[in-house]
């Protein structure tokens, strides 16, 4: 659940220090907050890739043998032979006992050709990878994406139906009074390719699948699919050939809690007089176990997938995502492709970060077969507030709040995260392949999508960036009313042929595109384009098609003119706009790079190593500054991040930089993040940064930084997360910091900063922490911060503020941590904080508040810390 256990780390925390002294009690309470309550920065989180393994596909014909540490090509065991091989091992051998199809042939081999290659040595898998990967007879190698689990969604008689208003909101009672007595048998199945899921609750059993072709308990594979005994599932997390009972283990993720948490959710048994109505009716539920004994980690996800869609799977839930920064994993594409192309929808949450799919992608979410499911509010249609987001996200379904089945006949209550919202939605793609039985993985797609209804009204800071919109289960189960256009395969030649798109020339796309649902009559394809390009003409982006029936397919030419001043190194986003009369639909998106220049980049590259001292880091693996590096060189620099041919990070934490940033940092136009916390620098912060126009994250804490803040990061209209605190910044918060209408979280402690706090800040409506306590601030607190609606931590203690408390801080419904201590307010305690029902800590200490202490301040029952000493207050403290 989302933030369930910070908040009980928080929580024990600071009971543990409560009989510490005030001034220290209070630095380490702000100094946990940040740790806990601060989101994990894009290339700061954990570890993307898995250590000490790798993954490598051979040429066709190439026989390993299973376990060996060599595979006896001279070339390849020479390149693997520094890193100490330990073994050498099929994840897909399972899948020699798949027949293969025109449409499977292709990927199916392949996978049958791949392996995991296990080294000993402590090395990069990226570095391992890139060695092997040269070797004769290897078609690829690349690291293996580690697959975090997301973690906190005719009426039937179910006894806990009445706790389960978002069913309704889903118009699920009317889907099923459509689909009811359409049950198919065998019935549709369900995978939930997930932790353990305890398949024996009393609310699943019925609706467990069951092989019949498996003999229970015989210790023989009767079906030869590859699997002993695997009669409602697989479990991979128990290493077991023998045991396939997917029930979850002891030592693996979360024991079986939240593969049944998702189980219950998707098809528990409806219309039994017990618990909870499943959003499929009565669906049966595979279970796949692809756990290991990390507790977040799911090792086996794409194993998993693959015996699903291998055993007839028609839906595959899963509910883990990875981010596999700038690495394109051909594995996960072959795996996916091949899973839809046996017949299996794959469905998965859109992760809950509040991070934009379009510049972050995360998969098996973010591919283009596959169904991908952000999470609304409880009892809303409004994104949850940590859901991921983007125009690439197909859908949304509630995600908080959710009542679901949970281990040992038990339920869990209001459980939160778009784990939730996907198994939901798997329930309703069951439904609707339960009434058209015939529809392909592909079609049954774009039906739930295209019948879900726009909610930027909703949510009007996202509008454009929420999918197709909220899932209408009524709307999915009736006959298609819209085409279903997609993109099968896209390339581009530039005027010259040479690849490489230079200012003044014209770019031609050929795309193919396939209709999977209703006749288009009138179809025109065009291209729009992501944001603002003033050096793209795309006035003849677009291609008339009229009629394309559905389920066929047609080759489409768009073009572009590059305007002669294109700017140097730049990236351009497009999506396909498909028009059938008043229908329109923009979902796949194409990427192309205009007037590369990998000597410029090299050059502001080695500018950055010299101006930080870059002879004196901690680690400067890589950074050859004496001549200009080939693209793949480039991505093995330390820090260095390059995902799709252009760098997007630079992330060198507490890597002993020095010195100063240089001005020419705008050199980097596709900068995503930009990460140099707890290192040496010092100087002022260039107001160039405001040039790196698709900027998200830019993280330069506990530095010794000094002078203002540049008022042209108001410019960077994409950045999530500002990170400026415990240097020696001065002057004043710039008010063009409130400009910034995508930023989440704001830290801007323990410096120098002087004068008022802009009202501006009041417009951040996606703002959930703001830190700008330990300076000088003067003046009242602006009543504008009191329509951050997301707001959850508010700390503004240590200033010399003046003034009386602002009565609309009271509206901060979602506020959980009111700091405003150490101050000189005045005034009466007002009586709205009592509005706060979120409210942990409200700390009011050592200011100049008067009048009686409001006694409804005792009805905020969430309040675990309430601190108002040292002030001229009356009355008695509330319990």
């Amino acid at each position: 659940m989302v933030h369930s256990k910070e908040a009980r780390q928080v929580r024990a925390f600071l009971l543990a220090l409560e009989s510490a002294g005030i001034r220290q009690f209070v630095r380490a309470a702000l100094m946990l907050a940040l740790a806990f309550l601060a989101p994990p920065a894009l290339a700061q989180q954990e570890p993307a890739f898995e250590s000490g393994v790798v993954v490598v596909q051979f040429e066709s014909g190439i026989a390993i043998s299973e376990g060996a540490a060599k595979t006896g090509l001279a070339a390849f065991d020479r390149a693997a032979s520094p890193f100490g091989v330990i073994s050498i091992e099929r994840p897909f051998a399972f899948l020699e006992h798949v027949e293969p199809s025109p449409q499977t042939e292709r990927n199916l081999m392949a996978l049958r050709c791949t392996y995991y290659v296990r080294y000993s040595a402590n090395e990069d898998p990226l570095r391992v990878a890139k060695a092997l990967a040269a070797a004769e007879g290897v078609t690829y190698a690349e690291p293996k994406l580690i697959n975090r689990y997301l973690a906190s969604a005719a009426l039937p008689n179910d006894s806990l139906f009445g706790d389960q208003p978002y069913l309704r909101q889903l118009r699920l009672p009317e889907a099923w009074d459509i689909v009811k007595g359409q049950e198919s048998s065998p019935p549709v199945v369900i995978a939930v390719v997930d932790g353990g899921g305890d398949w024996r609750h009393p609310d699943l059993r019925a609706n467990a699948w069951t092989n019949e072709d498996e003999t229970p308990d015989n210790g023989i594979d009767d079906d030869n699919n590859g699997f002993i005994d695997d009669v409602h599932g697989a479990n991979f997390a128990n290493e077991d050939d023998t045991d396939n009972d997917p029930t979850g283990l002891v030592e693996t993720p979360n024991g079986a809690w939240h593969g049944t948490d998702v189980a219950g959710a998707a098809s528990a048994v409806t219309d039994n007089v017990t618990g909870i109505a499943g959003a499929a009716w009565n669906a049966a539920l595979m279970h796949v176990n692809v756990s290991c004994r990390r507790a977040d980690i799911g090792c086996y996800g794409y194993e998993g997938i693959l015996y699903a869609a291998a055993n007839e799977a028609d839906i595959i839930n899963t509910s883990w995502f990875g981010w596999p920064q700038d690495q394109e994993l051909q594995i996960i594409t072959q795996a996916l492709d091949l899973a839809t192309d046996m017949g299996a929808l794959v469905v998965a949450p859109a992760g809950n970060a509040n991070w934009s799919v379009d510049a972050i992608p995360i998969y098996p979410a973010i591919h283009p077969r596959v169904l991908s499911v952000g999470a609304v509010a409880e009892n809303s249609r409004a994104k949850a507030s940590f859901s991921n987001y983007g125009k690439r996200l197909n859908v949304f379904a509630p995600g908080e709040g959710i009542v679901t089945t949970a281990p040992d006949g038990e339920y869990s209550r209001f459980v939160t995260g778009t784990s939730f919202a996907a198994s939901l939605v798997s329930g309703v793609a069951a439904l609707v392949k339960t009434r058209y039985p015939d529809l392909l993985p592909d079609a049954l797609r774009e039906q739930v999508r295209l019948a879900s209804e726009s909610m930027d009204a909703e949510s009007p800071a996202y509008e454009g960036r929420l999918g197709r919109g909220f899932v209408n289960a009524e709307a999915a189960v009736q006959a298609p009313v819209n085409p279903g256009v997609r993109i099968k395969r896209w390339a581009w030649t530039d005027a010259n042929g040479d690849g490489h798109i230079a200012p003044g020339e014209q770019v031609t796309i050929k795309a193919t595109v396939v209709n999977h649902l209703a006749d288009a009559r009138q179809l025109t394809v065009g291209l729009n384009a992501f944001e603002s390009y003033p050096h793209i003409d795309l006035s003849a982006a677009e291609h008339a098609v009229g009629s394309l029936p559905r389920g066929d397919s047609t080759e489409v030419t768009l073009s572009f003119e590059v305007a002669a001043d294109a700017p140097l190194n730049s990236k351009v986003r497009f999506y396909a706009r498909i028009r059938d009369g008043a229908f329109t639909d923009e979902v796949d998106q194409i990427s192309i790079g205009i007037n590369r220049n990998l000597e410029v980049l090299h050059n502001a590259l080695s500018m950055l190593y010299v101006d930080t001292h870059g002879d004196g880091w901690s680690n400067n693996r890589g950074w050859d500054i004496t001549a200009t590096p080939a693209l793949p060189e480039l991505a093995t620099w330390f820090g260095v991040s390059i995902r799709q041919d252009w760098l997007v990070g630079l992330d060198l934490p507490s890597n002993n930089l020095s010195g100063t940033l240089p001005a020419d940092i705008d050199r980097f136009p596709n900068l995503l993040w930009l990460n140099m916390p707890d290192n040496s620098l010092s100087g002022a912060i260039p107001g160039e940064i405001g040039r790196l126009a698709q900027l998200q994250e830019l993280l330069l804490d506990r530095n010794e930084l000094s002078g203002e803040i540049p008022p042209e990061l108001g410019s960077l209209s994409h950045l999530r997360v500002l990170s400026l605190g415990t240097n020696s910044l001065s002057g004043t918060v710039p008010a063009q910091l409130g400009e910034l209408s995508q930023l989440d979280r704001l830290y801007l402690h323990e410096n120098d900063l002087t004068g008022l706090i802009p009202g501006q800040l009041g417009n951040l409506a996606q703002l959930q922490r703001l830190y700008l306590s330990d300076n000088e601030l003067s003046g009242e607190i602006p009543g504008e911060l009191g329509s951050l609606s997301q707001l959850t931590v508010l700390a503004l203690h240590q200033n010399v503020l003046s003034g009386s408390i602002p009565k609309e801080l009271g509206n901060l419904e979602q506020v959980r941590w009111l700091w405003l201590s150490k101050n000189a307010l005045s005034g009466p305690i007002p009586a709205e904080l009592a509005n706060l029902p979120n409210l942990q800590w409200l700390s009011l200490w050592e200011n100049n508040l008067s009048g009686p202490i409001p006694g409804s301040l005792g009805n905020l029952s969430e309040l675990r810390w309430l601190r108002l000493y040292h002030n001229n207050l009356s009355g008695e403290i509330p319990p």
